[in-house]
């Protein structure tokens, strides 16, 4: 991948998307070994199907406004000259586009093209949630 905003974006997706989701399901499936997890998995694991959808979906909706939220910072930052400049491969990433928080949504944003997990909204072919409780169940 050579285009530095197509770079920026995985690395987003990857590293504060796609990180937290893995987690959770590390949570969900009791993977994690550390007292504080071990205590959630029990409570998370007497919750109903439709009980963990809610909690996937708030996963979803934060992540989703965490992401949106600080590519819209560093836009602002960058289009008011505030300081916070953010470079790939030598490119500012908010100069290389029009709306930074934007890039992450639709068919060819980089969630879309570059999560391991795609969008988790039941309307949005929420795939790996009802993989993952149903194989937990």
């Amino acid at each position: 991948m050579n285009d530095p905003l197509d770079k920026f974006g995985k690395l987003v997706v990857e590293k504060l998307r796609d990180k937290q989701i893995d987690a959770f399901q590390g949570l969900i499936k009791g993977k994690w070994r550390d007292k504080k997890s071990k205590e959630l998995h029990a409570k998370l694991s007497k919750f109903t199907l439709n009980q963990k959808q809610v909690v996937a979906d708030v996963l979803e909706e934060a992540l989703e406004n965490a992401m949106h939220d600080f590519l819209f910072a560093i836009q602002e930052s960058n289009d008011l000259d505030d300081g916070l400049k953010v470079y790939m491969n030598g490119k500012n990433v908010a100069e290389l586009s029009d709306g930074l928080h934007g890039e992450i949504f639709g068919e060819e944003g980089w969630v879309h093209r570059f999560s391991r997990h795609k969008s988790f909204y039941p309307d949005n072919n929420s795939n790996w949630i009802m993989k993952l409780f149903n194989n937990n169940k």
